[in-house]
């Protein structure tokens, strides 16, 4: 018998909706700090709350969502402090991977880069913000490919989500940065196809601290409006 009869995992409606809604959140259907409504949700999704209650629990286990007692479940907003914390962490987690993938697989880690650079420019023709945003995701994700190291992969994965959804909120929608990124993205493989990794490191650090900067201001930014409301 083949392999095509066979039953593949069945998904939970926990499962679903937690999807349904990391997804969302990602792609910028929810802003930062935005409640998300339980029983608009009920209704939209044709489930019962239980379901969605249990979605947001495990999306507050990926830090996606904050869960105050009495108020209800928010998309997450970092504060400065976690903003810094988390791209102080993320450099670390990737350019170890990133070394790590390279030393393994050279040929396979640039020419993966490069296919994803090539359907990046494809969405800057297109203006399309939100593949190029999930293409950002997937460049960065291929770092962890080949490094051959689950923990590196397990310590991504905990910020992750969360670097995906200020990507979506904050940077993405802006195409003067977005040209930016994009030409870092670049260089970052013209680095590692001259085994220059001390200039890679330099450009992927360049790299996330202008978008830690970026976060930081936004962050500024939503403050100074929230007070004149």
């Amino acid at each position: 018998m083949t392999n095509k009869f066979r039953i593949g995992p069945v998904q939970s409606l926990t499962d679903i909706v937690a999807e349904r809604l990391r997804t969302a959140i990602i792609n910028g259907d929810f802003v930062l700090g935005e409640k998300i409504p339980e029983e608009a949700l009920s209704s939209k999704l044709g489930v019962s709350r239980t379901p969605i209650r249990d979605a947001l629990a495990r999306l507050q286990t990926l830090g996606l969502v904050t869960v105050k007692p009495k108020r209800g479940s928010f998309v997450f907003e970092p504060t400065s402090a976690d903003v810094v914390d988390l791209c102080d962490f993320r450099f670390m987690v990737e350019l170890q991977a990133a070394k790590r993938s390279f030393s393994n697989s050279p040929i396979r880690l640039v020419r993966s880069l490069q296919l994803i650079t090539q359907k990046m420019q494809s969405s800057i023709d297109k203006d399309d913000v939100q593949e190029y945003s999930s293409l950002d995701s997937a460049y960065h994700q291929m770092f962890f490919e080949h490094c051959d190291n689950r923990y590196l992969l397990d310590a991504f994965n905990l910020i992750s989500n969360r670097i995906s959804a200020l990507r979506t909120s904050i940077t993405s929608p802006q195409t003067e940065l977005r040209n930016i990124s994009f030409k870092e993205h670049h260089a970052m493989i013209e680095h590692l196809k001259k085994s220059d990794i001390a200039s890679f490191e330099s450009v992927l650090h360049a790299h996330i601290m202008r978008t830690q900067e970026i976060y930081l201001k936004a962050l500024q930014h939503r403050k100074a409006i929230a007070r004149q409301a």
